[in-house]
């Protein structure tokens, strides 16, 4: 068994570690984060008759995941021939980065359009419909 003595390629980057788990997750989480904050915001939005404030955590939102992203994207390793397959560790790893980026950044974008579904109901319905 060959491979079970290869030295893993662990990405040993420091903070592009975080920059690439953060990117990963940070869509999943911001909206599971809006929606609690929503859902908490409608008694107080309903109170008002105001929903200035969920838009607000809708803005905030979209704001987080597009620093996430943005962060993601600063993090990626740069671009080169992978022409063969490999098994240094090295070069595994900065496969699986490129993988992580691509990932993290399919996931930003796609919970940005779920966040901003989940905005149509705030714009068409009033605060306290039930």
């Amino acid at each position: 068994m060959p491979s079970s003595t290869l030295d893993r390629g662990s990405l040993d980057w420091g903070w592009r570690l975080a920059a690439l788990w953060t990117g990963l997750l940070a869509g999943p989480v911001v909206w599971a984060a809006l929606l609690e904050t929503n859902y908490a915001l409608s008694y107080v939005a309903c109170e008002q008759r105001r929903t200035w404030m969920l838009h607000l955590s809708t803005a905030v939102a979209i704001l987080l995941i597009a620093l996430a992203a943005l962060w993601l994207a600063r993090a990626a390793p740069p671009l080169g021939d992978d022409g063969e397959p490999s098994i240094d560790p090295g070069e595994t790893a900065v496969l699986r980065a490129r993988f992580m980026v691509i990932g993290g950044l399919a996931l930003c974008l796609w919970f940005t359009l779920v966040i901003l579904a989940t905005e149509i109901p705030v714009l068409v319905l009033h605060p306290c419909t039930p």
